[in-house]
């Protein structure tokens, strides 16, 4: 297996802002590599990027019951990045932590930069509130950023063929989600995200017709609003040992919103964490993504991102629908290290019903060392292989 597909992957606190935000936007995904993370967005290759820069003690430091109503924290990182997709580089991520009423966790307000070598760049902002006691979340998040990436075309024959042209998206995203506590762990509102695309395409004609996408998705706008959905019953955010994690969103774009068209997309997402003694912890996860007919080539599911799956170059397996289901083993073996063992498998097609016939396995392992006792974060790299592909992956926090 090639050793040239490297990926740095960092979900944390800004980070979870992400997870709560759902389909955004993919190139703005990177606004949330950038800056923080939300769930995905309108899927396009750029979209794994959008895990990369969170801050490691945003939500721990929240819980802290020795801090006064409004201490005020201010955490800052640089991220090294380095993925076949956009290049290698930096990510910088800042964070301003606060309690503002009488909120028991705090309010964040951060923004992210990223830069690589391939001259991709990107720029986010983003806010997160708890209001009364929790019972109401809201989130806002505003980017853009240009980003030079690869293009394989749609469907599980595209993805095999593994060839590609390369193409520049320019975008920029706002995006607000409110979410009101409607029973215990358990949360539910409405998500709204705008996205201005524009793509160029480096060599045309392409080698193969399906690689040039149609005209009127070179240049496009998506304006979208549906209802979003989320359950944690978790034991700790970063080192989970026990709980569920569930996350749910269904966008409707419509140009009575302002979009040049009209499709729907919804994604789903669950977590399950099991501790089997007291070093290892069994965790597993399931994904299901579909979209409209008439849904962008940016905005549809794109197989080997948001932690669906390692192994596999995000944005070379995509249609309009995909599922992925993954387990892993996690053990502390000494001191501050651990490692990690993981499987799983999915599939991509045109409709739900057609995913099982791009079957595409993966598995891999990875070593951990824990950063932060007092937040329980943990740094690493896990080395996975996919059907026809490898890849290594950095990060601060686990996969899911």
């Amino acid at each position: 297996m090639p050793f040239d597909r490297f990926r740095f992957h960092h979900p944390a606190p800004i980070g979870a802002v992400k997870r709560r935000l759902g389909p955004w936007a993919s190139v703005p995904a990177f606004c949330f590599v950038v800056g923080s993370a939300a769930t995905a967005s309108a899927q396009n290759s750029a979209q794994d990027q959008a895990a990369v820069a969170s801050v490691p003690a945003v939500e721990p430091a929240a819980q802290d019951a020795t801090r006064k109503p409004h201490d005020f924290s201010f955490v800052a990182l640089p991220i090294p990045v380095s993925n076949p997709t956009i290049g290698s580089g930096f990510a910088f991520g800042a964070g301003a932590l606060y309690k503002a009423g009488k909120s028991d966790k705090p309010w964040v307000t951060g923004v992210a930069f990223l830069y690589t070598n391939t001259e991709s760049w990107g720029l986010a902002l983003v806010q997160k509130a708890y209001i009364g006691d929790d019972r109401l979340r809201l989130v806002g998040a505003v980017g853009g950023g240009e980003f030079h990436i690869d293009y394989y075309g749609i469907g599980p024959d595209a993805g095999d063929r593994d060839v590609s042209i390369p193409i520049t998206q320019r975008a920029g995203f706002i995006g607000a989600q409110g979410l009101v506590r409607v029973a215990p762990h358990l949360y539910a509102g409405l998500q709204y995200r705008y996205l201005d695309m524009g793509t160029s395409l480096h060599i045309d004609p392409p080698p193969f017709p399906d690689l040039r996408p149609p005209d009127a998705e070179l240049e496009s706008v998506s304006s979208a609003l549906g209802l979003s959905a989320e359950y944690d019953s978790r034991d700790s955010e970063y080192q989970t040992s026990s709980g569920l994690y569930a996350t749910g969103v269904w966008l409707v774009s419509d140009t009575a919103l302002g979009s040049d068209r009209d499709y729907s997309r919804g994604e789903a997402r669950i977590n399950g964490y099991h501790r089997l003694d007291p070093k290892s912890v069994l965790a597993w996860r399931g994904s299901v993504c579909v979209a409209g007919d008439d849904a962008p080539f940016y905005d549809i599911c794109n197989y080997g991102s948001q932690g669906d799956l390692r192994g596999y170059a995000s944005g070379q397996y995509r249609d309009r629908a995909m599922v992925a289901a993954q387990v892993e083993y996690r053990r502390k073996m000494f001191g501050r290290f651990g490692g990690v063992v993981f499987a799983g498998v999915g599939g991509i097609g045109p409709a739900l019903g057609s995913v099982g016939d791009a079957f595409l396995p993966a598995g891999g392992a990875g070593l951990r060392f824990e950063a932060s006792r007092k937040y329980g974060v943990n740094v690493g790299v896990d080395y996975a292989v996919g059907k026809d592909s490898s890849a290594f992956y950095f990060r601060i926090g686990e996969a899911f």
